[in-house]
This record gives structure tokens, sequence and C-alpha cells, in this order.
């Protein structure tokens, strides 16, 4: 379904019915797609892979960071002090 931005105030319980039906409804705004409307059920939020972080591999080349998870236990050693 296709619907302008004003017809979120205008047609609301049209809308509501569309998403129920879970269809998508694509809201426009001076002729250009503007948000798409679709069902909770329906939405898979996009979560970035660690390559996509600018951080990620800045240590790629640290041979201590082999194993991460030892390289942690080895942090967590308690210290003791003479």
């Amino acid at each position: 379904m296709d619907a302008k931005l004003i017809d979120f105030r205008n047609r609301m319980g049209d809308i509501q019915a569309a998403v129920k039906r879970r269809e998508r409804v694509t809201v426009t705004s001076h002729g250009r797609p503007w948000a798409v409307v679709i069902a909770w059920e329906d939405y898979k939020p996009e979560t970035p892979k660690a390559s996509e972080f600018a951080a990620a591999g800045m240590w790629a080349d640290r041979d201590d960071l082999v194993n991460p998870t030892e390289y942690i236990t080895r942090l967590r050693v308690r210290r003791t002090f003479a």
C-alpha cells in the first residue's frame, strides 16, 4: 500500500488495517518515498558486522591477541606487589 504523509492523520485506520494484513505501507512525501511501515513481527534489525567498524582489525597484526580469551585471562591475573 502507498500512502501520502498527510494520510497518516486522515487514514490511520486504513494504514493500521494494511499493517495487520502484513502489508508494507510506503509513505511518500512530495512524491518521493519517505518511510516504510511494517508489522513488528516482520521487523529484523540489522546488526553491523564487526568488520564494518573502523576499530576492527586495528590490532590484527599483534601476536599476543591471537586468542582473545587467553589475552583477557592474562590481564585479569591478580598481581602481587613485593
